[in-house]
């Protein structure tokens, strides 16, 4: 009987360690399975995570391709025509110039050419009247010439200082209507400065809002491209 009783402990034990190393091997091929399909899977997510240089490339040269047949109206010589208006700007250029008034005339310009002939001529009829007058050359007579003579020399004065004044006020007048006329010019040429400058502006504004809006692309494409590895790495990491 005991023979029997060891055969069958030892078959029992034998079923058992073979049992057990069933499991064992079922478990170990199961853990490799289930690491292989790990590896699979993160290398799946690699591929669809991964953006090569080259495809990176192709969208960077679609943005720049988009960019550059858009019909931007500023040009990078807009930009630096602009810049050098601004620098080359002086308001002074657009100030007429005063020279001051120059008027060289004096009233003895305005003198009746004739004077003396006039004075002599006065002189002349008032001594003749005087002597019409039976008051010969006496002190009235000669008091009466002479002031008939200085009532015309100051009659003929103050006509060439009427003249004077009125020469000078309308050469002021001119003098002053040419800066005024020069002055309207430059305000008008000031204005159309102004207005150019200001399209030109606008050309250098277009050009650096296109540049910007450009690199703004690029940089929002190349972020993506860093957020998807980043989410596809911690997608990965997180299958290990």
């Amino acid at each position: 009987m005991v023979p029997l009783i060891i055969a069958g402990a030892a078959a029992s034990l034998a079923g058992t360690i073979g049992g057990s190393i069933i499991q064992g091997e079922y478990a170990k091929s199961a853990a490799e399975a289930e690491a292989k399909a790990r590896r699979e899977a993160a290398e799946k997510l690699r591929e669809q995570g991964q953006v090569t240089d080259a495809e990176y490339q192709r969208m960077i040269n679609d943005i720049n391709g988009y960019y550059n047949t858009r019909g931007s109206l500023g040009t990078k010589e807009d930009a630096n025509q602009y810049r050098a208006a601004i620098q080359n700007y002086n308001p002074e250029d657009y100030v007429a110039e005063d020279n001051g008034f120059n008027y060289q005339k004096t009233k003895e310009d305005f003198i009746n050419p004739y004077y003396a002939q006039i004075i002599g001529q006065t002189r002349d009829e008032l001594q003749h009247t005087a002597a019409g007058a039976g008051l010969g050359r006496g002190t009235g007579a000669a008091l009466d010439i002479a002031k008939g003579v200085a009532e015309k020399s100051d009659e003929l004065y103050n006509t060439a200082m009427s003249e004077y004044r009125d020469d000078r006020d309308f050469a002021y007048k001119q003098y002053t209507d040419a800066i005024t006329n020069a002055q309207n010019r430059l305000n008008a040429l000031r204005e159309g400065n102004q207005y150019k400058l200001g399209l030109q502006g606008n050309l250098a504004q277009n050009y650096y809002d296109t540049m910007d809006a450009r690199q703004s692309d690029i940089m929002a494409a190349n972020q993506d491209r860093l957020n998807a590895q980043a989410g596809y790495a911690s997608a990965i990491a997180g299958l290990y």
